[in-house]
């Protein structure tokens, strides 16, 4: 690991910035992803398997192989804790995608060896100089550097871009890809994700008042709702602030019997049929006054109740899990700054968080 830093800008705001870029070399390797994928797509059964950011990724892999094929491949993710303690019947007829960024994650190992035993098809996504054990797949693909910081950003991002190349490719050897310009799409990311990078000096101001509050909610649907759920974890590892995100209609049913003043809710908007509901969660906080926040896109961006929007680059509906993701990365890095903490450690700095690490390993 290279020396911790001390002041602006972190590993984590470099990481930030560098995805662009990454994301273009993960896309300029689409054919080797793409030899894995028919591999892939000859199998009956096809499982995601992940934890923490790689579940998210996991989540997304889901949504995508659905919404690109107009839910006609059936796909499941599974967190590898639970696939090896409660095992699914595996063989030969399965593809096992294992996503897990250092290749070192226990679980993540045990969960590809289970798979390789069964005689089931395996892929390993990884970053580079990974561990070897994960390198025992049938297919290793490798996105990028190893992170330096805690908070795992450019990872998720170049893993989503392989998955979404191995998605397209497998729906498009199965004769199921409901979009023949998906590819096309996918190609715009690292230009629009540079384009949402200029949300910056907006991000950091009002990443000021964000920061005083001792809770976050985030919503979304579709592609958006792992966004959510990323942006979350992201904070509570860089932050230490109590985050969550949550589906649309998910956040209605419970969770919103907390949201008061002390709070913050922030909504994804796409463009998509879920939107209309959004609008209105959002009209609903603001009668506990709660502080706003949403993400949208142009045609999106109306009738919005909230005490800030940021408004992102158009994209594909299916594509702003990438660039709804970015003004809420620079958000958690700024309001880390604004908390006077380093937002690369995780707390891994602090002796009683040392102490505690003893009793685990990943």
């Amino acid at each position: 690991m290279p020396e911790p830093r001390k002041a602006h800008p972190y590993y984590l705001y470099d990481a930030i910035h560098a995805q662009p870029s990454l994301i273009e070399k993960v896309l300029a390797r689409r054919a080797a992803i793409e030899r894995a994928a028919d591999a892939v797509a000859a199998k009956e059964r096809i499982t995601f398997v992940g934890i923490g950011t790689s579940l998210h990724a996991a989540q997304l892999a889901e949504f995508w192989m659905r919404d690109r094929s107009a839910g006609r491949i059936r796909i499941h993710i599974e967190q590898p804790f639970e696939l090896v303690h409660y095992p699914v019947a595996l063989g030969r007829d399965d593809a096992v995608i294992v996503i897990t960024h250092t290749g070192t994650t226990t679980w993540s190992i045990e969960a590809l060896r289970m798979a390789r035993a069964a005689g089931a098809l395996t892929v390993a996504i990884t970053g580079e100089m990974s561990g070897e054990a994960i390198r025992g797949a049938d297919f290793h693909l490798e996105t990028c550097d190893q992170e330096a910081s805690f908070a795992y950003t450019k990872s998720y991002t170049t893993a989503l871009a392989a998955i979404a190349i191995l998605v397209l490719r497998v729906a498009e050897r199965r004769k199921l890809l409901a979009e023949a310009k998906s590819f096309d799409a996918l190609a715009h990311v690292p230009t629009l994700m540079s384009k949402a990078l200029a949300l910056e000096p907006q991000v950091r101001e009002f990443a000021r008042t964000m920061a005083t509050l001792s809770r976050i909610n985030l919503f979304g649907s579709g592609a958006v709702w792992a966004t959510a759920r990323e942006a979350a974890l992201k904070i509570k590892e860089s932050c230490y602030i109590a985050a969550e995100g949550f589906e649309t209609e998910e956040i209605l049913h419970g969770p919103f019997s907390e949201v008061d003043s002390r709070v913050a809710i922030i909504g994804l908007l796409t463009g998509n049929s879920g939107d209309d509901r959004g609008r209105a969660i959002l009209r609903a906080a603001g009668e506990l006054k709660t502080l706003r926040a949403a993400i949208a896109i142009p045609p999106a961006n109306r009738e919005i109740s909230a005490e800030q929007i940021f408004v992102v680059p158009e994209s594909a509906g299916w594509l702003a899990a990438f660039v709804h993701l970015v003004p809420l990365q620079l958000l958690t890095y700024y309001m880390a700054l604004e908390r006077g903490l380093n937002p690369d450690t995780g707390r891994q700095d602090q002796p009683a968080h040392a102490a505690a690490a003893k009793h685990y390993k990943y």
